[in-house]
Parts: structure tokens; C-alpha cells; sequence
């Protein structure tokens, strides 16, 4: 599932998720919309904040499914 998916379902916003995370909107921004990828770091905190449904191969623009 990729972020801006599980953002809906959870039917959190952009800001919510960058309060929690300690970043700002415009990062969450740029991750949703594949124009910086968020750290290894980050996508752990991600993975685990949805509880596993954001994980590593939703970042990945190449990696087959």
C-alpha cells in the first residue's frame, strides 16, 4: 500500500503524519509524491506506524511486485 493510501484509510492528512514524525508537511509532501524518498530511518518509523501495510518495495518506483 503506499503512503498516501494508507493516509486515506487511516483518514489522517499529510500534516498529521509530519507532526508525528517530527518532519515537516512539505516532507511528507515530497515523499507521497516520489520526489524525495524518506530515510531508511523514516521508513521504518512508516512501516511500523501502519503496522507493516506502507513497507520498503512501496518506496521502490522499480521494484516488481
Amino acid at each position: 500500500m503506499r503512503l498516501a493510501e494508507w493516509l486515506v484509510h487511516k483518514g489522517l492528512r499529510q500534516a498529521d503524519l509530519a507532526r508525528d514524525m517530527g518532519v515537516t508537511q512539505p516532507t511528507v509532501h515530497n515523499w507521497i509524491y516520489n520526489k524525495r524518498p524518506p530515510s531508511g530511518t523514516h521508513m521504518m518509523d512508516i512501516y511500523r506506524m501502519s503496522g507493516g501495510k506502507v513497507g520498503v518495495r512501496d518506496w521502490c518506483a522499480v521494484c516488481t511486485r
